[in-house]
């Protein structure tokens, strides 16, 4: 191989582990206000093949954390929804969760959806088929839990859209405690996606921590008063990452990781 081209083919290879491993995005937050569609503000070759479209499903840490997410994608070329919804969860809530996935894809088209579920479970609890309350952090909980979101995840592939479920930052108060296991259960769908994304709110040892070291000083990172949701820096933190690991999956070149 003739130097020069060996040369080129180094910088290359220099470029895109720079990009994917050290390149950083500023402090600059969007906060957690933003369209409910944010369109591309920029193209980036390369970077999330074949995808022009991503919706935002979940609950309120995927709210919180979703125009970070969209502002992240936007500067590579990819359109965002945000359709999360605080306080709704898979079996109760607000919303009917499978259906809406449903109503999202026929309207909206997305190549990707991604998803952020960490266990609510608010109002009127659901029963089972003999007619027996199914009580929260059950054996009977996970099963119809676990039930629901391989309904959305059918919903998803029948359309033609990847699925990617996302790990949310950890926490440890009850009642949502449990939303490791019920991740533990999202990865185990034949031919879905995961992104690891909630470890970058994560301490040393994996940990749930208030505070984290961001952008050389130290930020707020999870509201104190219940140690789950997320500050203005948090979401800016953890959006950041979703998109960064959601493009590391999907092409060459990524969006930038959070400083």
């Amino acid at each position: 191989m003739p130097w020069t081209i060996l040369a080129v083919v180094v910088i290359v290879v220099g470029l895109v582990v720079w990009d994917r491993n050290f390149r950083q995005a500023s402090s600059a937050t969007p906060g957690m206000s933003c369209p409910q569609v944010v369109q591309p503000t920029g193209h980036v070759p390369l970077a999330a093949i074949g995808v022009h479209r991503v919706a935002l499903i979940g609950d309120s840490i995927m709210d919180q954390a979703s125009c970070s997410v969209a502002t992240s994608l936007a500067r590579v070329g990819i359109e965002t929804a945000r359709y999360a919804v605080p306080g709704s969860g898979l079996l109760t809530g607000f919303v009917d969760w499978p259906a809406r996935t449903q109503q999202i894809l026929r309207t909206y088209h997305p190549d990707v959806v991604a998803a952020v579920f960490v266990g609510n479970y608010i109002g009127t609890p659901v029963k089972d088929a003999r007619g027996q309350v199914i009580a929260d952090n059950s054996p009977e909980f996970f099963t119809a839990w676990q039930a629901q979101a391989e309904r959305i995840s059918a919903e998803v592939k029948a359309a033609g859209a990847q699925m990617y479920w996302v790990s949310p930052p950890p926490i440890t108060r009850p009642p949502l405690n449990h939303a490791d296991q019920l991740f533990d259960g999202y990865r185990s769908i034949p031919g879905d996606h995961v992104l690891l994304s909630g470890k970058v709110l994560a301490g040393p040892n994996g940990q749930e921590v208030l505070d984290k070291m961001t952008c050389g000083h130290m930020e707020v990172v999870r509201n104190p008063l219940d140690e789950t949701h997320l500050t203005d820096a948090g979401a800016r933190i953890y959006g950041e990452q979703i998109a960064h690991d959601l493009t590391a999956q999907l092409g060459i070149l990524t969006t930038p990781k959070p400083c």
